[in-house]
């Protein structure tokens, strides 16, 4: 089983200091939302049947980009098409702000059982090229939505594809973490699968997900800091 990366053992003590804090309301930094419910408190608790389908998007909280450079730094609405044109010496020039992209990893901590994770983490999907869906914030929710795709450029997003929970029968609930980053800005999700050594278009079947070494993947990919994230448990 390799090593727990440093990336998941902050993000998990980061986050039971929240269920340990005296705050009213326990959010995770960042927001899970399936079709039928969305996970806001970390480990909360959810059926196989819920989390069957992929999520439908993400959401992260605007306390934790802090330290990330946003296309409009008080968030005022923009969208990811936003220009402005300028002209000079009778030459047009269009002007695009660098607006910057996420991605989200899915692990499976516990398999095939909490006690005895021997396969862990599995590896159960990779989001990429998600971004700020500024023009949409609810000024009364710090939360901001990541901008997911429509069903037509959602799997060109896919590094690796979502994987459905399936604890076996015996077991007590696993936990499953949901880690975003800001997506290094020369990486695409084709480059991604490329250094990782997958296949365009091939699956990742089960052996290529157990155990996975995630702090290897983390270097390959030239990741920083988690900049949210958030957990369920499910059995």
């Amino acid at each position: 089983m390799p090593k727990q990366a440093a990336s998941v053992t902050k993000a998990l003590a980061d986050l039971a200091s929240i269920l340990a804090s005296d705050a009213p309301h326990k959010t995770g930094s960042l927001r899970i939302h399936f079709p039928s419910t969305v996970v806001t408190e970390p480990g909360t608790r959810l059926t196989k049947a819920a989390t069957a389908t992929e999520p439908t998007s993400y959401s992260v909280s605007a306390t934790a980009l802090n330290n990330i450079a946003l296309p409009n730094c008080d968030l005022s609405p923009v969208t990811s098409t936003t220009f402005t044109t300028s002209a000079a010496d009778d030459d047009d020039t269009t002007a695009i702000p660098n607006i910057s992209k996420y991605m989200i990893v899915a692990l499976d901590l516990d398999a095939p059982f909490p006690s005895w994770p021997v396969l862990g983490p599995v590896l159960h999907g990779v989001q990429a090229d998600l971004s700020l869906a500024t023009s949409r914030i609810d000024p009364d929710d710090e939360f901001i939505q990541l901008d997911f795709g429509d069903e037509s450029t959602r799997g060109s997003r896919s590094v690796v594809s979502y994987a459905r929970p399936g604890p076996p029968p015996p077991s007590s609930p696993h936990r499953y973490v949901f880690l975003l980053w800001e997506q290094p800005k020369e990486l695409t999700t084709a480059k991604m699968r490329e250094v990782l050594g997958f296949v365009e278009g091939q699956e990742i079947g089960v052996l290529g997900r157990a155990r996975w070494d995630q702090e290897a993947f983390e270097k390959k990919l030239g990741l920083k800091n988690v900049v949210a994230q958030n957990y369920f448990v499910c059995c």
